[in-house]
């Protein structure tokens, strides 16, 4: 009875992650790298040269993994963890789309807002598993001294905006995807900073004046004091 009760209280309990053990054991590949790998089958389609591209490609496949294992959206941010929401948000792309003010629609803005619209419009999810690739594929170019590759630590910066408009059209007021965006966004701005790479989506985001709806917005879902703190404004 005991066993039942504690199952119970962790599958309702909000705001909390899920364990995804490894299931197989590689050889030292370095930071983050060795991690993807470990929660990957063997003879994956995902591995590439670059550990970055490695490592974001990954992260897809991981989360795949956990969707369809568990019929929702799973996204899988590292050390054993994941964080899964309950259903799609009742949105879409194109929803999402219409709420990025024009002076923050940067470099990736197209590919993922508008031309993966033929295949994901309905699955607004697909903007945070991009940008979970994105902030894993961050942290292993911090955690293993790649120089190049600085445009991951850019685009992961523009999601911060592309993932908060999700929400934003959908009405949503779920707490485990406000728990999910609130940890990815903090993981981003300390990547971001601890990296070096200038984010200008961030300064836009904290000063453009077409942006000022999506501010106030921010600080109604996510709050005053957490969006000061956490993004400047």
């Amino acid at each position: 009875m005991i066993r039942h009760t504690i199952l119970l209280l962790f599958v309702v309990s909000p705001l909390t992650f899920t364990v995804y053990h490894p299931i197989r054991n590689v050889g030292n590949l370095g930071p983050v790298v060795t991690d993807i790998e470990n929660h990957l089958p063997a003879g994956h389609p995902y591995r590439e040269a670059d550990k970055v591209g490695w490592v974001h490609e990954g992260t897809h496949g991981i989360n795949s993994i956990l969707r369809n294992r568990f019929g929702k959206p799973c996204f899988y941010v590292l050390g054993n963890r994941f964080i899964q929401i309950q259903h799609e948000p009742r949105t879409t792309i194109g929803g999402a789309a219409k709420l990025v003010p024009v002076s923050l629609r940067g470099t990736v803005y197209h590919s993922y807002l508008v031309e993966s619209r033929r295949y994901w419009e309905h699955q607004p999810s697909y903007l945070w598993d991009e940008s979970s690739a994105y902030i894993n594929g961050s942290e292993c170019r911090m955690r293993n001294s790649i120089f190049a590759r600085s445009e991951t630590v850019k685009y992961m910066m523009e999601f911060i905006v592309y993932s908060s408009c999700v929400p934003w059209a959908a009405k949503s007021s779920d707490p485990q995807v406000k728990f999910l965006l609130k940890w990815q966004i903090e993981r981003a701005i300390k990547l971001c900073r601890d990296s070096g790479v200038k984010a200008d989506s961030l300064i836009l985001l904290r000063t453009t004046p077409d942006a000022e709806k999506l501010r106030q917005y921010m600080r109604d879902y996510y709050g005053t004091a957490w969006t000061l703190r956490a993004l400047g404004f």
